[in-house]
């Protein structure tokens, strides 16, 4: 299983260039038209060049991103896990 680490969360209007091709292929993914304002978690996979984004308003809880990342065959480093959990607490 690849480790999934948390490098930001972002909207789109303020996302660094790298990041576009992930965040569009997401929105594809999701049949979604792109706000400036839609806020995403950008994730690099350990040991690669490949990062993996989700859109914040697309799951509820660390349990839905965790099998979305399953999914991928990609895990939640612990530090990340703790990161976004506080980030989710936020958003409520």
């Amino acid at each position: 299983m690849f480790k999934a680490q948390l490098v930001g969360v972002y909207t789109v209007g303020e996302m660094p260039e790298e990041l576009r091709p992930f965040v569009n292929l997401e929105s594809r993914r999701e049949r979604r038209h792109l706000k400036l304002s839609d806020r995403f978690v950008a994730l690099r996979i350990e040991g690669t060049q490949a990062y993996t984004t989700l859109f914040l308003d697309s799951f509820s809880s660390i349990k839905d991103l965790e099998a979305r990342l399953k999914e991928q065959e990609c895990e939640l480093t612990p530090v990340s896990r703790d990161s976004l959990e506080r980030v989710l607490q936020e958003r409520k």
